[in-house]
């Protein structure tokens, strides 16, 4: 199987552009050569480590830095995600965490596992390499988990992002400012996290099916009361790679307040850096916000969690406008220009009709009460029957094929955190 999953890898991944195995055969080869002289004693092992790293993270900023110049140079296509798994790959073996792996097959299918390639979870080779070299075979049990998981992700990219999308473009492209940029950041909260977390369910439901566990990436993210459990809920690949790739070899929290703050800034500054140039103000925010800890929160849950939903939305606008500049006077504006009027006599103008508002409303309800009750009820619904369990699939299908958004105003194959 694992011969197989790996040309489908390689033929899928040629189909964006041959130009694409450059840049990720360099890293392949570069990190695999790199780590099996790692594993021998020698003084330039720590020179080795730190040149590989910084050539292949060098690729990486360049791509974030190249729409602010005048190069024509495509982009490699998951850059983002393959250049963090191969640091954290190299500094692991350097560590002594686990032995270099000795297949270059093995560790190609770890780089091009095709279907986190684009847009993760970022997997540590240790978790990966069991996954990869254990037996596997599809089963019945497989099949119907990750289908469903596929199905649920459709249903959220499809159900909620895809109107979203279409009101956000609508918000944006008519230079809406006031409450309308209000909205579109509450909506831009939604619509990202369906889009992000489906994409992710998708991968990990066809995972599922080829008997391959990957890490969950989040945990109910809105549900959180303050920016530092946001942190530890959302993005969790990206923000455990950052922590212990990043946070803690500078020094974490063991070096004194002065010290910490500064660590924790450079941290999110990189988190900013990783999504592109225009993102590193985005990021120091969040620092920001992390260092305030639980500082402004009350006794009450609820209100915790509606105020970290606002300040995660309003920084969210560093992703909806062009530039930081655009994105800062949008934000001022929800001060300075109460059109709630407006906004709401000319919602059914947005780009969705009244029933789309409808189903995207119960949609979301739906999305947020799920998340609040995830365990509960996939503990009540995993010993069901085999026919009550395709009943559930069919719904969830039919479901997905009635109500989803396809075609014109909405692109279907792409997913928001592809483009970084």
């Amino acid at each position: 199987m694992n011969f197989l999953l790996l040309i489908l890898s390689v033929i899928i991944y040629a189909g964006y552009g041959i130009s694409n195995f450059i840049y990720i055969g360099f890293s392949l080869l570069t990190t695999f050569i790199a780590a099996r002289y790692l594993k021998q004693e020698s003084k330039n092992r720590k020179l080795v480590l730190v040149g590989t790293i910084v050539v292949n993270s060098i690729i990486l900023v360049g791509v974030k830095f190249l729409p602010y110049t005048n190069i024509n140079i495509l982009a490699p296509l998951g850059v983002s995600y393959y250049t963090l798994q191969v640091i954290s790959y190299l500094v692991d073996v350097y560590k002594g965490k686990y032995e270099c792996e000795k297949s270059i097959y093995n560790y190609a299918l770890y780089i091009m596992y095709i279907p986190h390639l684009f847009i993760g979870p970022i997997s540590r080779y240790d978790d990966m390499k069991k996954q990869i070299t254990a037996k596997r075979k599809i089963t019945i049990n497989n099949l119907y988990n990750g289908g469903i998981r596929i199905l649920w992700g459709l249903s959220k990219k499809l159900i909620i992002a895809g109107r979203i999308a279409i009101i956000i473009e609508t918000i944006t492209s008519s230079g809406f400012n006031g409450i309308y940029a209000l909205l579109a950041m509450v909506l831009y909260s939604i619509e990202l996290y369906s889009d992000f977390s489906g994409g992710i369910d998708i991968v990990l439901g066809v995972s599922k099916i080829l008997g391959i566990d990957l890490i969950e990436n989040f945990d109910s993210p809105y549900y959180s009361q303050n920016i530092k459990e946001f942190w530890r809920r959302w993005h969790i690949s990206l923000s455990s790679w950052l922590r212990d790739y990043i946070y803690i070899p500078l020094g974490g929290s063991r070096c004194g307040k002065i010290r910490k703050t500064i660590n924790v800034l450079i941290t999110f500054a990189v988190s900013g850096l990783w999504h592109g140039a225009n993102y590193i103000l985005w990021g120091i925010l969040h620092g920001i916000f992390v260092l305030m800890g639980d500082k402004y929160n009350t006794k009450f849950k609820w209100f915790n969690r509606l105020i970290n939903f606002i300040i995660v939305s309003f920084l969210w606008s560093f992703f909806i406008w062009n530039n930081s500049i655009d994105a800062t006077k949008m934000m001022a504006s929800v001060f300075t220009n109460f059109n709630i009027a407006e906004v709401c006599s000319n919602i059914l103008n947005l780009g969705i009709t009244f029933a789309d508002w409808i189903v995207l409303s119960i949609s979301t309800i739906i999305l947020f009460i799920y998340d609040g009750n995830k365990n509960k009820i996939l503990d009540r619904t995993k010993n069901i029957s085999n026919p009550a369990k395709l009943a559930i699939a069919c719904t969830l299908g039919l479901i997905v094929l009635t109500f989803g958004i396809y075609g014109i105003g909405f692109n279907v194959n792409e997913f928001i955190y592809s483009r970084f």
